[in-house]
């Protein structure tokens, strides 16, 4: 089985993989369609020559991988950002089972703005989130809205319900894991993991940042009634 986790930036994604990463009974692959994103985008993100080089950069050759990597394990958890996946075709995910994480958009921005200083709300994702979620109404498997902040309250009860909705057990080895760098890492990592290779666990939610300055603060403004929307949503722990 395929689990299908999707959300937007610094949403806690790369702790969330390293959980189902501990997993004997799980492989994962990190933001598999990030590759195809940059090339179609042109844009300049941190280790952008390292991962052009090292994933597939066309949509096909992305599915492609996900399926060759399906056939070694027994499950699949995919990290995939929203807005790395417009215009896929999630035909090959019909029996998936979908994750869909979530998480403020203040705390999204104010960690997005220190890696890259220009922020749109493409960069975001939650436009994109609130689409493919609509969406899945149109697919077969088991799907689950999450808010970060809340999973976070209490990770092993609620990620022992996140993997009951989902239809496999939870696996106490999920709330630990290794200090630094993970083979399982996207060769973008230098630039976006520092924090999350100091941890060994999940850490406690933390608390809504200060007002943001005026352009991050209209983009926040912006963000919010997708947020909300996908937040009147949410799994109930």
């Amino acid at each position: 089985m395929i689990v299908h986790a999707v959300s937007g930036p610094r949403n806690i994604s790369t702790a969330l993989m390293y959980s189902f990463n501990q997993r004997p009974d799980f492989g994962v692959i990190d933001e598999p369609f990030y590759g195809a994103y940059l090339a179609s985008n042109q844009l300049d993100h941190p280790g952008k020559e390292q991962t052009l080089a090292t994933r597939p950069t066309s949509h096909e050759g992305c599915i492609e991988s996900i399926l060759q990597a399906e056939s070694m394990h027994r499950h699949l958890y995919l990290k995939n950002m929203a807005h790395h996946m417009v215009d896929v075709d999630w035909g090959f995910l019909d029996r998936a089972a979908h994750i869909f994480w979530i998480r403020h958009p203040r705390k999204v921005i104010a960690s997005f703005a220190k890696v890259i200083s220009t922020v749109s709300l493409s960069d975001l994702g939650l436009q994109e989130q609130l689409h493919q979620w609509n969406a899945l109404n149109n697919y077969s498997g088991p799907k689950i809205l999450v808010d970060s902040d809340a999973m976070l309250a209490n990770p092993r009860r609620n990620l022992g319900a996140i993997c009951s909705a989902i239809g496999i057990d939870f696996d106490e080895k999920m709330l630990q894991w290794q200090a630094g760098n993970k083979p399982c890492d996207g060769p973008w990592w230098p630039h976006w993991y520092n924090n999350v290779h100091k941890s060994t666990g999940f850490g406690k939610a933390r608390s809504l940042p200060d007002p943001l300055s005026d352009q991050l603060h209209d983009l926040e403004q912006s963000a919010m009634p997708y947020y909300n929307e996908l937040n009147a949503q949410t799994f109930n722990f």
